[in-house]
């Protein structure tokens, strides 16, 4: 079938998010950005155009809690990794009702796991020392081998990814 905690196709369907409007930020589609990881699950980031995120997520098919590994992930994504803080992110278990009939069915038919454990990673809006507003935003230059997360103004324009100002 899948390797462990992989989810499988049906899984995967019923958890991708049909879209949505960054309200508090710029009122533009929201966009759903899948990221490969060497987790066995499946990691989301929604971001606006401009790369604010509004939420990172990931799923896994499993009966652990997977929060440690997400948050050990996201600090090797995040600049400064101290922004991933486990208080940010939140652990729910979603069930086969919740996810539609077809999750529905195979999660019954796999009575030996509870569900799909889903961590959630959203940093709300903050006011920096210098009473601007931080959000936090997310640049997938190809020059990067993974994503890179980090906090700038919100009203900047075109905040600056650390790790392509740095030329690396």
């Amino acid at each position: 079938m899948t390797s462990r905690g992989a989810l499988p196709p049906a899984l995967r369907a019923a958890l991708t998010s049909p879209g949505g409007r960054c309200y508090r930020h710029c009122d533009r589609p929201i966009r759903t950005r899948r990221i490969e990881s060497r987790l066995p699950g499946l990691w989301y980031v929604r971001a606006c155009p401009s790369g604010v995120v509004s939420v990172t997520i990931y799923a896994e098919w499993t009966r652990r809690d997977p929060t440690r590994s997400v948050q050990h992930a996201l600090r090797d994504w995040t600049v400064p990794p101290s922004r991933v803080r486990l208080r940010d992110l939140r652990l729910a278990t979603r069930h086969g009702p919740e996810l539609g009939r077809a999750a529905e069915r195979l999660l019954a038919t796999a009575r030996g796991r509870r569900g799909v454990r889903v961590v959630y990673w959203r940093v709300y809006p903050f006011r920096a020392r210098d009473k601007t507003e931080r959000r936090l935003f997310v640049c997938f230059r190809r020059a990067h081998r993974s994503p890179v997360f980090f906090v700038s103004a919100s009203k900047a324009k075109g905040p600056r990814c650390p790790v392509c100002t740095r030329g690396g």
